[in-house]
């Protein structure tokens, strides 16, 4: 007894295996945490993909049927075999353009947004300050 209080000594074998416990629950939570953010983000993709999918044919089509559309139309003001060559020539070349800028934009997309699991993160960033502190007080 020291400035009247008491201390339970321990063995070293029961502070190891209280250790071993408490660090399997703490990653059995963590691991969970994980787990069920993916099963989040899986259900919203499993439902997403194939809308996109379904949006993607339906704009190829539409995409050739315009493409049809231009190329006539400026064949016609060409005229000739010639006019055909100089539309397919200038249609491709503006979908080339506008395809570059939509490549430019989605990557910049792609950049600036994380598919990271953040709540993780986060709470094994909180982990670690707080084993930080712990280690500290404990010194």
């Amino acid at each position: 007894m020291a400035n009247g209080v008491v201390r339970e000594e321990k063995s070293l074998g029961s502070v190891v295996s209280e250790l071993k416990f408490e660090l399997r629950e703490f990653i059995q939570t963590r691991l969970q945490i994980l787990r069920e953010e993916l099963k989040g983000k899986a259900a919203v993709l499993k439902i997403a993909v194939p809308m996109f999918a379904i949006a993607l044919a339906l704009f190829w089509v539409g995409f050739l049927l315009l493409t049809g559309l231009f190329v006539v139309l400026i064949a016609s003001a060409f005229g000739g075999v010639a006019g055909f060559a100089w539309a397919f020539l200038i249609v491709g070349f503006v979908y080339f353009i506008v395809g570059g800028i939509c490549a430019m934009f989605a990557w910049s997309e792609v950049k600036s947004k994380s598919l990271a699991p953040k709540r993780t993160i986060q709470v094994l960033k909180q982990d670690q300050i707080w084993l930080r502190n712990e280690a500290r007080t404990q010194v």
